[in-house]
């Protein structure tokens, strides 16, 4: 039977703070209901015991533990991708040292014959005929890059690199985990549980992830190739390296080289009246020996003399003061290619590297997986083990 509303009354609406009100407790009751599931399930887990297979032995750990190893392998993945960066970039540079080193001993045997008698008159030579530059050029890759061995390692090295770096990485990489297995197995004997093994729930083999070695998967190595523009028909892999031959053309148009080539054809240009000066004295000379005889061939053969010694003692003199200024511009090219050279290899292997690294993860999560844990508890729960 309902009540009807007599005239004048009105209907009981709640008001906005009630309702506020309302709110609130049903917000604490659900907090508290979350916080007392979350309290049980820590209680469980805290009672867990968990089998931690390591160097053949087997610890038996408690949750805390557990965090406390979770914390050190997490620690190492991170620490583990610095240290490696690190060890393969030193590892990079000491290939291009070696590499280089042969370009700066081509840079002392170019310089040799720049400031020798016959360079210095095949550079007039080449100056007379007009193909200074281009001739030039031709003998800087010889000396420098060709007969020095240059060329041929830079090749090697196109052909090589990515395989070397890939054992180098995973030599670096089985030893760092060696290593680790030996600490934590250290760290981690002492800080047993005393019950029967039979009560752990939980098994984690870290021996079947810390120490076989761990090998990239194809499919990875094929992406990385992809990624990189690797051509795999060499070994692992080979790098489009730039030539010697376009490096060579790169520091002709250097300052320093183009000012070498600006003082030889100077010059020429001084040396052409001096020449025609030296070969009317010559032929006066001879004209007054004549008609015959060892007079003609000793006055041509004086003014020769003459003329040659006075090129030499020019030479060493532009020798003395440009040989250094040009030995530094030619090696600061090189450091320049050495420098772009090494942040090419570096943009070429990085995807291998990141590869590399989210695969440890991947491995590092494996025993987990394999313990039936559930995904929270992984040890890293955004990167389950892909199957």
């Amino acid at each position: 039977m309902t009540h009807a509303l007599s005239k004048g009354e009105q209907p009981i609406i709640p008001s906005f703070w009630s309702l506020i009100a309302a709110f609130v407790v049903a917000l604490v009751l659900f907090a508290a209901s979350s916080h007392a599931l979350r309290l049980i399930d820590q209680q469980l887990g805290s009672s867990a015991i968990y089998k931690l297979i390591i160097k053949g032995e087997t610890l038996l750990l408690d949750a805390s533990t557990l965090d406390i190893l979770n914390h050190q392998l997490r620690d190492f993945s991170e620490e583990n991708q610095l240290t490696l960066a690190i060890s393969m970039q030193e590892w990079t540079e000491q290939q291009l040292q070696d590499l280089f080193m042969l370009s700066e001993q081509g840079i002392e045997s170019y310089l040799d014959w720049y400031y020798s008698m016959p360079g210095s008159y095949l550079r007039l030579f080449y100056a007379l005929k007009g193909d200074l530059p281009e001739q030039l050029e031709k003998q800087f890759h010889q000396l420098v890059f060709v007969n020095s061995g240059f060329a041929l390692a830079l090749e090697n090295l196109g052909q090589d690199y990515t395989l070397a770096f890939q054992e180098r990485l995973v030599e670096e990489q089985k030893q760092q985990l060696l290593e680790l297995q030996a600490k934590l197995h250290k760290s981690f004997a002492n800080r047993q549980v005393a019950v029967d093994e039979s009560a752990a729930v939980f098994t984690l083999n870290l021996d079947h992830v810390l120490a076989p070695e761990i090998t990239l998967p194809a499919t990875d190595l094929i992406r990385w190739q992809q990624s990189a523009g690797i051509s795999a028909a060499v070994g692992g892999g080979m790098l489009v390296l730039p030539a010697a031959r376009a490096m060579t053309s790169r520091i002709m148009q250097t300052t320093v080289m183009r000012s070498a080539t600006r003082i030889t054809l100077q010059y020429v240009a001084r040396l052409t009246p001096r020449l025609a000066a030296a070969m009317a004295a010559s032929g006066t000379a001879t004209a007054v020996a004549s008609p015959t005889g060892p007079g003609a061939l000793v006055a041509g053969a004086t003014t020769l003399i003459l003329f040659v010694a006075s090129d030499w003692a020019l030479l060493k003199a532009e020798e003395a003061l440009y040989r250094d200024e040009k030995a530094a511009g030619l090696e600061e090219g090189l450091n320049a290619w050495k420098v772009d050279l090494a942040k090419g290899l570096q943009q070429k292997t990085q995807p291998l590297f990141t590869a590399r690294q989210a695969y440890l993860k991947e491995r590092l999560n494996q025993p987990y997986i394999e313990a039936g844990v559930e995904q929270r508890f992984y040890l890293f729960p955004e990167k389950p083990l892909e199957n």
